[in-house]
């Protein structure tokens, strides 16, 4: 998974550009662009915390992603 999480990483970056934007903000605009199940992450992370987000997507084994994803 550490495709997406590279890919999530890109867009957390253009997001933080954007001042108005909190950390939760840009925590749910990651899981509805990507398809993630925000509630499942935030109660496993216990945080909603966009850069937590990415570190713990790139320590998931492919398989294990499935379950955070939406579809």
């Amino acid at each position: 998974m550490y495709e997406l999480a590279s890919l999530l990483e890109v867009r957390l970056w253009e997001l933080n550009e954007n001042l108005e934007l909190t950390t939760e903000d840009m925590f749910d605009i990651l899981c509805q662009e990507y398809h993630l199940k925000a509630d499942f992450i935030e109660k496993t992370l216990s945080c909603k915390c966009p850069f937590a987000l990415t570190s713990f997507l790139k320590e998931l084994q492919n398989l294990e992603i499935a379950n955070y994803l939406e579809y």
